[in-house]
């Protein structure tokens, strides 16, 4: 598949997620979800925001001239992309939880820089 595949593929699912997100959250409530349709809401939610912010860091390293070749550019978009959205969708699970503080907020976004830096220095 070409990048220009892979990115029409992220802008589908990244809309179709979202509407279908919105639905969820005006239509239903966690009650009449239960917990296995709570459990595939994050699911959804974090693949969503994992597909925006690849496309977000994709069309930030495509202004900014990062990477020469959009091969490079979407490989290393789609593993930052992975790991905020994994951060954003941890965060929104505890909040929901009412097990989110300030400091666990901190702990979990130092552990997604030391991943980066980690993945950055072994990665070809």
């Amino acid at each position: 598949m070409t990048v220009v595949g892979w990115l029409i593929l992220l802008v589908a699912w990244s809309v179709l997620s979202l509407v279908g997100l919105a639905a969820s959250l005006v239509l239903t409530n966690p009650l009449t979800l239960g917990p296995m349709g709570v459990t595939l809401w994050f699911i959804v939610a974090y693949l969503a925001s994992s597909a925006v912010v690849t496309l977000a860091m994709y069309t930030a390293k495509t202004f900014l001239h990062v990477h020469t070749a959009g091969v490079a550019r979407l490989r290393y978009s789609r593993r930052q992309g992975l790991l905020i959205g994994a951060w954003l969708t941890g965060m929104l699970a505890l909040s929901s939880l009412h097990q989110l503080g300030p400091l666990d907020a901190i702990l979990l976004a130092l552990l997604l820089v030391i991943v980066e830096v980690y993945v950055r220095f072994r990665w070809p």
